[in-house]
């Protein structure tokens, strides 16, 4: 059996699994239910399909270690353990501390794994590592609306794929992943998005957001791209995510607890469809993605192109900042 064979029986077999997970899911009742803290939606959910979609990648990690030779068995057991962490959290509620330092652990484990052969400075190790942990944390937060963080995900990882191709002749192997990749997103969009019949949890959002982060930190070592190509993929997140944690400390709220108030779920909560705000998203991303892999194609100036990026992180901090001052920050206040 030829190798894109294989990926399409992975493709359609995460399909039957997971129509069959949600009737399960109805069945015994393993629902996300909605509540005021976070969540948006209006009815019970099916919740932690990571379990389901994210598990062929683990087995290909653990059982066929050909992208990293010497990393693919930690990166397997990293994207196990977040699963199963994920998992307990969707149906029995981790404390915080215990999510944070479980995510913690897994990172610098991922980090000493990937950078102990190498000669690095080690703040900038630091600084990777305090990336990382944010970055699982806020792909987390921001996993709220329909489709939100799987079109994320399916955009960037497509980045990811060209990059790798077009800057420098990449081992087939590193491409038949993210290939691999990004079928087990696709078919968990086809029941998420434009209206969620079942939610990734826990489960997908750290698993998936700890290996889109592998990859960049893989790409970065390996000289493929740089980091301003990497923040330019996500920025639509990170922008939203660190505005609304900076609003938070201003307005003295407790970090630790749950709460709604994203650009993206103020927007829903006004009114607006799930779709709608996730495709503007989306659009957004594919945006910044296209022109940073432009950018470094043409093998534009560092400079330039960190203009570019601070320049599209200043339009959507004031996209931002704009909507909350028109009610005068009352979601934070009140």
């Amino acid at each position: 059996m030829g190798i894109l064979s294989f990926e399409i029986i992975v493709f359609f077999s995460n399909i039957l699994l997971l129509f069959v997970y949600i009737k399960a899911s109805r069945r015994f009742h393993w629902f996300d239910k909605p509540d005021e803290d976070r969540k948006i939606h209006q009815h019970a959910i099916p919740t932690s399909a990571g379990l389901i979609f994210m598990a062929p990648l683990v087995l290909a990690f653990l059982l066929m270690p050909a992208w990293f030779p010497s990393h693919s068995f930690s990166i397997g057991l990293i994207l196990l353990v977040l699963m199963i962490m994920g998992g307990l959290d969707d149906f029995f509620n981790i404390s915080v501390n215990i999510r944070l330092l479980i995510v913690s652990c897994a990172c610098a484990y991922f980090l000493y794994s990937l950078y102990s052969p190498h000669d690095i400075n080690y703040l900038l190790l630091f600084i990777y590592f305090l990336g990382m942990v944010w970055w699982i944390n806020l792909y987390n937060f921001m996993d709220g609306a329909d489709g939100m963080a799987s079109l994320h995900a399916f955009i960037t990882i497509c980045g990811y794929l060209i990059s790798f191709v077009i800057f420098k002749n990449t081992h087939l192997m590193v491409l038949i992943y993210l290939i691999l990749f990004l079928l087990c997103i696709l078919s968990f969009i086809l029941f998420n998005f434009p209206q969620a019949k079942i939610f990734m949890g826990d489960s997908g959002s750290f698993s998936v957001s700890f290996l889109i982060a592998a990859i960049a930190l893989f790409g970065i070592s390996e000289n493929i791209f740089d980091q301003i190509l990497v923040i330019s993929f996500h920025l639509t997140f990170i922008v939203d995510a660190t505005l609304t944690l900076l609003a938070r400390i201003k307005f003295n709220h407790k970090l630790s607890q749950a709460h709604n108030l994203h650009l993206f779920q103020a927007l829903i909560k006004d009114g607006k469809s799930h779709a709608s705000v996730s495709l503007w998203y989306a659009m957004g991303t594919l945006f910044t993605v296209a022109t940073a892999i432009y950018l470094a194609y043409i093998e534009a100036e560092v400079t330039k192109r960190l203009a570019v990026l601070l320049i599209e992180a200043g339009i959507l901090s004031i996209i931002w900042c704009f909507y909350h001052s028109k009610t005068k920050f009352k979601r934070f206040v009140s």
